[in-house]
This record gives structure tokens, C-alpha cells and sequence, in this order.
């Protein structure tokens, strides 16, 4: 029973309050190619689109995770089911990761198709970069309870680093594009705490 409950609950999110999200994540992968040249490109350059535009999609699809609870209606209702919805918010960040892997996966196949110089550190480091903005997104939302919140701290902090570059150090989102590539994995390790960490903090709050 437990597991047709999942079930449920994963169908009933992906048709109410992802799948918006998800098609906003793909309109950004499809509409990089009009924005960047993606054709016959260096390792550095063809670093741009996926740093610098697909990393929007990580706050596309990660910092609404906490968006159906932000009505007062529908918290009460999730809040009064034996199922705990910080369990279900986590099912969703789950999922939204893991659809981020697949639209940053996607288009760095993509990419290489159209003959430019990209392999598994372009894919890895493009998902660090994105899966950090969105956190940033999540965090913000989920400890605000205002999606809106969540937005305008990512999208503060990408705009952030056009202007402040590598003053950032390992936090600088376009290192790849730099012609650096570090930090990657220090990116994608503190997003997973700082996730972790708003969980955490929702589940002594609500306690």
C-alpha cells in the first residue's frame, strides 16, 4: 500500500505542479541555440551555452519545489494527510534533479552532434553550476515560503556573476567558460548541504 501511495503521490505531482516547470527548463535549452553559437566549437567556448543559459534551468525546476505549500489551502490539506509533506517536497526535488540531469545531458548531446569540443567535464560541470543556482533558488524559497523569493535569489546571483567573475572563487558559476573548469564539485557538494540543510530547518521549524 505504501508504495502505490508513492505512486500516486509522483503522478499526481508530475501532472499538477511540474510539468509547468519542466517545459519552461526545456523552452531554455531550446531557445540556447538562438541565443549562442553551439556549432564546431573549442572546449572553452563551447563551455558558454551550457554555464552561462542552461544553468537557468536548475532554478526553473528546483526552486519551485516548495510552490503548492505556499497556498495556505492546500498546506492545510497536505499537512492534515498521515504522509509527510517534507517527504513528498524531497520525492520532488528528487525528480526535479533528476530532470536537470536529463536537460543538461540532452543538450550537451546535442552539441556534440553539431561537432563542438564538449565531453563528460562539460556535462558534469554544467549540472554543478545549475544544480547550485537552483538550490540557491530552493533555499531561498523554501525558508521564505515565497517561491518569488526563491527566484530573485537566483536569478541575483547568476546576473552576480557576470559582474563579479572570478572574485567568486569556487562559487563562480561560468569557470568552465573562464577557461578554468575548478570548483565543480565543491559547487555541487555544497549545494547538496545547503539542500540538507533547508530540509533540516523546515522539519525543526514545523516540529
Amino acid at each position: 500500500m505504501g508504495f502505490i501511495l508513492w505512486v500516486k503521490i509522483v503522478k499526481t505531482n508530475l501532472r499538477h505542479n511540474f510539468l509547468p516547470h519542466l517545459l519552461a527548463a526545456l523552452g531554455v535549452a531550446l531557445l540556447a541555440p538562438v541565443v549562442f553559437e553551439t556549432s564546431s566549437l573549442d572546449g572553452k567556448l563551447a563551455a558558454q551555452p551550457l554555464e552561462m543559459f542552461l544553468s537557468l534551468a536548475g532554478a526553473l525546476l528546483l526552486t519551485p519545489v516548495f510552490l503548492p505549500e505556499q497556498d495556505e489551502n492546500i498546506r492545510d490539506l497536505i499537512r492534515s494527510k498521515r504522509t509527510d509533506h517534507l517527504a513528498v517536497c524531497a520525492l520532488r526535488a528528487v525528480y526535479s534533479t533528476g530532470a536537470l540531469l536529463a536537460v543538461v545531458g540532452g543538450f550537451t548531446l546535442f552539441m556534440r552532434a553539431c561537432e563542438s569540443a564538449v565531453g563528460w567535464q562539460h556535462f558534469t560541470g554544467a549540472f554543478a553550476s545549475a544544480f547550485f543556482l537552483g538550490v540557491l533558488g530552493f533555499a531561498g524559497a523554501g525558508i521564505s515560503g515565497n517561491v518569488t523569493v526563491g527566484y530573485m535569489a537566483a536569478m541575483i546571483y547568476y546576473i552576480a556573476n557576470f559582474s563579479l567573475k572570478e572574485k567568486l572563487g569556487n562559487f563562480y558559476l561560468f569557470s568552465m567558460s573562464a577557461g578554468d573548469g575548478g570548483g565543480k564539485l565543491f559547487l555541487f557538494a555544497v549545494s547538496l548541504l545547503l539542500m540538507a540543510a533547508v530540509f533540516e530547518w523546515k522539519k525543526v521549524r514545523e516540529g
